[in-house]
């Protein structure tokens, strides 16, 4: 993931569309969209006030890591992505992107992101749902051929934190209708028949554009933030 890439994770992770986002930190949409796509990055002071207001570390959202934990310098030696259920050495999830590290604003309730039609055309959708999910290859065509072939909902995870459920409903939303709901423990099959939890975020854009010079932009910006860091 490059740093376009991070800004756009972490404001999904927090739930916030392009322009809520600008909102927060005091400037437009477009200016948001530009960092989104590459073409721009924001300023030093823009970075530090995103960090701040998201909870997220300087050094994930620049450089993609964490700090070291603080047991003896040691980070952790590894965690398990509560979307895909890759294991993940440091801090982003090496198959579906997720940073695990961003769950943190838990209103203590779990959720699950339901299906309500059946996916476009696509052949490759089995990939998306093994990546995003951690669903089986077999399992994800036995699903989609159900989806297809007799209109039946699915739950493609369930127990998420809020910003879990909304992270990959965003990932997600470009392969089917979908609905968050709040996961009490009830029977899978129930799921679907419960009312709608909360809005859904901003679909995950399939369309990726590099930016001109952008190393450039983030070796500057790396330097920067570290000589504040000794003010």
């Amino acid at each position: 993931m490059e740093l376009k890439d991070r800004i756009a994770a972490v404001r999904r992770a927090a739930g916030l569309t392009q322009e809520q986002l600008g909102e927060l930190l005091g400037v437009s949409r477009q200016a948001v969209s530009r960092w989104e796509s590459g073409q721009t990055s924001p300023d030093v002071s823009t970075l530090a006030a995103l960090c701040e207001k998201l909870r997220v570390s300087a050094d994930y959202v620049l450089l993609g890591r964490e700090p070291a934990a603080q047991n003896g310098g040691n980070a952790a030696p590894f965690q398990h992505c509560p979307l895909c259920g890759e294991a993940v050495f440091g801090n982003t999830c090496p198959q579906c992107g997720y940073v695990p590290g961003l769950s943190r604003d838990d209103d203590g309730k779990r959720y699950a992101l339901v299906t309500t039609t059946p996916p476009i055309q696509k052949t490759d959708y089995e990939e998306d749902l093994l990546r995003c999910c951690g669903i089986p290859r077999e399992d994800g065509r036995n699903l989609l051929k159900a989806a297809k072939e007799a209109n039946q909902c699915a739950v493609l995870r369930r127990g998420l934190k809020k910003q879990e459920v909304r992270w990959l409903a965003g990932h997600m939303r470009r392969l089917y209708g979908l609905r968050i709901v709040e996961d009490r423990g009830e029977e899978a099959d129930n799921l679907s028949s419960l009312p709608t939890a909360m809005e859904l975020p901003p679909a995950e854009s399939a369309e990726r554009r590099e930016g001109i010079g952008f190393w450039g932009v983030v070796g500057a910006v790396v330097v920067a933030l570290l000589i504040l860091s000794f003010f």
